[in-house]
């Protein structure tokens, strides 16, 4: 039976590891024997994988265990209210379009109705990107900070040609200027 070099360095990971079968060692071994270059390089590659396993195991101390399990619990508490969030601006805009009346499901036909949708769409769009993504806190200021910023922009203009208030607009740059200052702050060292 011919074995090729790529067989064998897929076998390397388990013959290393000590978890080979009988039959795979012989196989690996007399494939060394065929080409001592190639068991020279593959025994220098697998240097660092004996060091590793040498190594004693760093034990986590009870407070750095806490520490970690009260960030993971922290960390699945804010993904589960991106995810309410997320969910909420996206089935929101629904609502504009229909009505239960007398048992009935009634379609509405609401001036702006799609104006309001969009706006409720567009900022869906960022959170369902920072619930997918699992970003770094300071990218997810950024992103808030940019998506904050812009997206209420042709809202507002839409809103003053059409002679609407403006004013509910101005609590997403407050909320932008927030997310702003928390990207540009210096974190202490």
């Amino acid at each position: 039976m011919n074995v090729t070099r790529e067989v064998v360095t897929d076998l390397l990971p388990i013959y290393f590891s000590g978890e080979a079968s009988g039959d795979t060692k012989v196989l690996v071994e007399d494939y060394f024997r065929q080409d001592p270059d190639f068991e020279r390089i593959a025994r220098s590659a697998a240097t660092p994988l004996e060091t590793l396993r040498a190594a004693a195991p760093i034990a986590a101390g009870p407070e750095k265990e806490k520490r970690d399990l009260e960030s993971i619990r922290w960390r699945l508490r804010q993904r589960k209210r991106l995810f309410a969030g997320s969910l909420f601006l996206t089935l929101f805009p629904l609502s504009y379009y229909f009505t239960f009346t007398h048992g009935h499901l009634v379609s509405l036909t609401v001036r702006d109705a799609l104006w309001n949708a969009t706006f409720n769409w567009s900022l869906a769009v960022p959170f369902w990107f920072l619930y997918f993504a699992r970003l770094r806190r300071r990218t997810v200021s950024l992103v808030v900070a940019i998506s904050f910023t812009l997206i209420p922009i042709p809202f507002v203009l839409h809103s003053v040609f059409a002679g609407e208030p403006v004013v509910q607009f101005a609590i997403f740059w407050v909320w932008a200027a927030v997310a702003w200052i928390g990207y540009f702050r210096q974190r202490p060292c």
